[in-house]
């Protein structure tokens, strides 16, 4: 057996001496064949040539040219004559709004909805109130629509004709620090409308000054409190100074102070600071005139109501020794404001009002040319 395996070991090795000859055989003569037929030198030609080609390319722009009759100096030199094509961007097209007034009236009718249960009914969560209706706040459907505002992007903002009919407690800290966020969370829950793509939220101060007129804007910038403190003026208080936790987190702008600024309602109240610099934000307009506007009409819609109701809007106001903190309202032909936490006490106030819902149109949405009137409003669609 041991003789049987080294005679066929002995075959294999001489089959793969035999193999590797062969192969060295073939490639030999393969090298031959290829230096004999010039292959390699075809190739280096080939190459050479390539590289001419490129170089000549590379030339012609530098070369004179004659085009339609017109000799240039060199290729480029004619590209760059070409008349140069721009893209000229595309504008979106705005609806036409002709025929459209402040204080039409709109067929708007807002999406079906369950009562909101967002306020909550204890002095810790949400509202910070226990007077909230325990069942949750209902859509009033009797409101009328009518337009608010047309704007230069093409979107019309139409607005309630009266405040709702069931008013929302905010109180203490939380209601303050909540308010806004709750007010528009409210209105967008109640009226807004998914077929046409759009959601209500609270009337704010920035509705209101956007069409202040000059009469207006000095009313505004002239107000002193009864302290004798200008409107935009910082005080400096020091000792125990309650601050609620929004007045620490955002600016002190209209447009800040008309932010929601929580993704959803906080439970945190207010803390205590040695020192705090507060802004002046809060001014009044006593018995309003039309001549603060720039459109009377306008001035009738959101001051003709006779009734109060909230503006989504925070505000500080300075005493000689202590702050307000709280948010506007409107009381008939008055822009006022209810203070919700005093600086000094920790003794929570609250009050009531009603709510003045808000829809932007978009510029997609269609208004008709014809109604505008109560009894025949004009219809939306898409």
């Amino acid at each position: 057996m041991k003789d049987k395996r080294i005679s066929q070991s002995g075959i294999t090795l001489i089959a793969l001496i035999i193999t590797i000859i062969v192969m060295l055989i073939l490639v030999a003569v393969t090298v031959k064949i290829s230096i004999d037929s010039g292959l390699f030198g075809h190739a280096k030609n080939a190459t050479q040539s390539w590289a001419d080609m490129e170089g000549k390319e590379s030339n012609i722009g530098n070369k004179p040219v004659t085009i339609d009759g017109v000799t240039y100096n060199s290729m480029d030199e004619y590209v760059a004559s070409l008349p140069q094509k721009t893209e000229t961007p595309e504008t979106p097209t705005k609806p036409d709004r002709t025929g459209l007034s402040v204080g039409d009236y709109v067929d708007y009718t807002p999406d079906k909805a369950d009562n909101y249960m967002g306020l909550g009914t204890s002095t810790s969560e949400k509202a910070g109130s226990p007077s909230n209706l325990s069942g949750g706040i209902p859509q009033d459907k009797n409101l009328k629509w009518r337009i608010l505002s047309i704007n230069e992007s093409g979107t019309v903002d139409i607005i309630s004709d009266t405040p709702t009919a069931t008013a929302v407690y905010l109180q203490g800290s939380i209601g303050y620090n909540n308010g806004v966020y709750l007010l528009n969370d409210l209105c967008a829950s109640l009226y807004s409308n998914s077929t046409l793509g759009v959601k209500a939220r609270s009337i704010n101060l920035m509705d209101i000054e956007n069409k202040l007129s000059d009469a207006g804007k000095n009313a505004r910038d002239t107000y002193t409190t009864s302290k004798g403190i200008p409107y935009g003026n910082t005080q400096t208080y020091t000792g125990t100074v309650r601050t609620p936790d929004i007045y620490k987190q955002v600016g002190k702008t209209i447009e800040e102070e008309s932010k929601d600024y929580y993704k959803e309602p906080t439970i945190l109240t207010h803390t205590r600071e040695s020192s705090l610099d507060v802004k002046q934000t809060m001014y009044r307009f006593s018995n309003t005139q039309a001549s603060y506007f720039v459109d009377e009409t306008f001035y009738n819609l959101v001051f003709g109501t006779g009734k109060y109701s909230w503006v989504a809007t925070r505000y500080a106001e300075c005493d000689t020794d202590s702050a307000f903190f709280g948010l506007y309202y409107l009381d008939g032909k008055h822009l006022n404001g209810y203070y919700l936490l005093h600086s000094s006490y920790d003794s929570a106030q609250f009050t009531n009002l009603a709510v003045r819902p808000i829809v932007t149109l978009g510029a997609d949405i269609q208004i008709s040319a014809e109604g505008g009137t109560a009894d025949n409003p004009r219809t939306l669609g898409k």
